[in-house]
């Protein structure tokens, strides 16, 4: 049985602009230029996000922990049922089992292998999440590309395609990776998902890709991009030299106040 991934909810009240009389009329009760007062507000707004998105990333954290000791007992559960299908296969095939002794213990195995597959893609949306908190800051320091511009970094890949991006181009690029490596698209944000929710990310016209970039894979997904004019950003991992949360986003940038 899959388990029900838990949801980090986190409280969004104290992100509001405070109204500009509210702490003008504090203290000696001198009213505070409207200006002070708006630039007080929109600082004490970035602060409140910003510890609302550490909050969020220290719950991945300690959840994607607890995923990876879920991960290790269904890994411990498959192998002791793949043990005992080969087991009762091989019985079954001499006659000494009759099918519905075999069957039990093959769906239970095909289960344990969809929990396997489920719990990684918990911890692969965690790893891309915190990756993209991490890199934030750095993104935003960065200075603007002209269109069709392209930047590459040591953590960071940008190109900011001309060409109009929406979600329904999804299936084109679907199409073409399939095509080219015979697999499904890695796709593991399409759209606002939770995880964005959390952090305040505005993704809804975005779709983020579980590739390298430096990969055979992610090279040739760029040079499609590239190719079609689509904006991107490519994150080499949260950790310099690691693969952790390494992925590419399509789409314009969703990192940002």
């Amino acid at each position: 049985m899959i388990f029900q991934r838990p949801m980090v909810w986190l409280p969004l009240f104290g992100l509001a602009f405070c109204p500009v009389g509210a702490q003008a009329q504090q203290g000696s009760g001198a009213y505070a230029p409207r200006h002070i007062t708006s630039s007080r507000a929109d600082s004490e707004a970035n602060a409140a996000l910003a510890r609302l998105r550490a909050d969020a990333i220290a719950k991945m954290k300690e959840s994607r922990a607890r995923y990876e000791q879920l991960l290790s007992l269904y890994e411990e559960e498959k192998k002791r049922l793949t043990e005992d299908f080969e087991k009762r296969r091989e019985l079954y095939q001499q006659g000494l089992l009759s099918r519905s002794e075999v069957a039990p213990v093959q769906q239970a195995l095909s289960a344990s292998m969809r929990n396997i597959l489920e719990v990684k893609r918990w911890i692969m949306e965690d790893d891309i999440a915190i990756a993209e908190v991490t890199l934030r800051d750095e993104l935003l320091r960065m200075p603007a590309i002209a269109r069709g511009g392209y930047s590459e970094g040591a953590a960071l890949i940008r190109f900011n395609g001309g060409a109009l991006w929406s979600l329904a181009e999804a299936p084109r690029i679907e199409k073409f990776f399939s095509e080219t490596f015979g697999k499904a698209l890695p796709v593991s944000a399409f759209g606002q998902s939770p995880a964005h929710d959390r952090l305040r990310f505005d993704h809804r016209d975005a779709m983020d890709v579980a590739l390298h970039p430096d990969s055979n894979e992610g090279r040739s997904l760029i040079g499609y991009l590239r190719q079609l004019n689509l904006p991107f950003i490519a994150f080499r991992g949260s950790v310099p030299g690691a693969s952790t949360g390494a992925h590419i986003h399509i789409g314009k940038p969703s990192i940002r106040n």
